[in-house]
């Protein structure tokens, strides 16, 4: 949107100085010499200028997509870093080390305390 803000009135304008400058100049650069209005050659040099923006422009996103991809490719290799150490760190929870003996859960029910004020000061009071 901000572009178009830039590059409306500055074509209208040129345009306008286009019309309005329409009697032929001579131009001179070393070892050259035209004739041209001044409308047409201010509209040449735009658009000289603006193709030279725009490879400015494309040569500086090409850099950002490179840096992109790069990036790109290290979470892809770091997620495949994280999800082995996941599947690791499983394996470790559910196979019981070398040298111990695996841990054996209680055969008695365990109360869980936590559920509401009443049934706390009952649990409490029945296991005392």
């Amino acid at each position: 949107m901000l572009r178009l803000i830039i590059i409306v009135p500055f074509l209208a304008i040129l345009g306008v100085f286009l019309i309005f400058n329409e009697e032929p100049v001579q131009m001179y650069f070393p070892l050259l010499s035209w004739k041209v209005s001044v409308g047409t050659f201010a509209l040449l040099l735009g658009l000289a200028s603006f193709i030279i923006g725009v490879l400015v422009m494309f040569i500086a996103i090409v850099k950002q997509w490179r840096k992109v991809r790069a990036a790109n490719k290290q979470i892809q290799e770091l997620e495949k870093k994280l999800n082995e150490l996941r599947e690791q760190y499983i394996n470790n929870l559910t196979q019981p080390a070398a040298g111990h003996a695996p841990v054996q859960t209680p055969q008695e029910p365990i109360t869980t305390i936590g559920q509401s004020a009443e049934a706390d000061a009952e649990i409490l009071t029945l296991t005392k």
